[in-house]
């Protein structure tokens, strides 16, 4: 009799078109529920990850830009700070796609977060250096390749050093700056992070009638 029971009841379950409506409308209910749930927690990771991330790029721009006043700061002459990436920035960079960019007027960081989940992402982080810093380009690669860079050019056979001071035109050398200022711009020095990175306070000396002046400089290279 039980059995039934729930036969007649079946019956009248499915011929009950209020009840059918109700039965649909909770299971879309909550299949549209947990829809939103999935889209917002696949929106709501990349914030969180761009998050992380741009404060990762702002603490190693800060690093290595602090590091390059910081020497500009000094009155040594020929002082030489040597930048290690990965003690400086090991929870930073490590498992990140990261790309390190120095002109003279800035150091900047890119990230790479694009993946086959969330397609192509990339922030950069741009810190700008009170002081202008020379990194390698196309007329030198470290001092030493400028110190004869500006003895082949403008120096005839002066290399600015204390021993070999210019007696040439001021302007002459800071048309060279000039120059590599606008080259750095459109063609940042990318530093290799597997090796140091040497941070040098250079003095150029000139000469004139009476005496012997002095123009400090921060070069980077590797």
């Amino acid at each position: 009799m039980s059995r039934s029971n729930k036969k007649g009841r079946f019956p009248s379950f499915t011929r009950n078109d209020k009840a059918w409506a109700d039965f649909f409308i909770t299971r879309i209910g909550l299949i549209l529920f947990a829809s939103i749930l999935l889209l917002a927690a696949f929106k709501i990771y990349p914030m969180f990850q761009e998050r992380e991330s741009r404060l990762d790029l702002d603490a190693i721009a800060s690093d290595i830009s602090s590091k390059i006043e910081a020497v500009d700061s000094i009155t040594i002459p020929g002082y030489k700070y040597n930048y290690v990436f990965e003690e400086n920035n090991r929870n930073n960079m490590n498992n990140r796609d990261v790309r390190i960019e120095i002109s003279t007027e800035y150091v900047t960081v890119h990230s790479n977060l694009s993946s086959s989940l969330w397609g192509d992402r990339e922030l950069i982080h741009a810190e700008p250096v009170i002081t202008h810093v020379y990194p390698p380009n196309s007329n030198w690669s470290n001092t030493s390749g400028f110190r004869k860079y500006i003895s082949d050019t403008i120096g005839e056979g002066k290399n600015g050093d204390s021993s070999s001071p210019l007696e040439v035109d001021t302007k002459k050398v800071d048309a060279i700056f000039e120059s590599t200022k606008k080259e750095l711009a459109a063609s940042p020095f990318v530093p290799d992070r597997n090796k140091p990175l040497f941070i040098e306070k250079v003095i150029i000396y000139h000469k004139n009638q009476t005496e012997i002046q002095q123009r400090d400089y921060v070069f980077v290279y590797q």
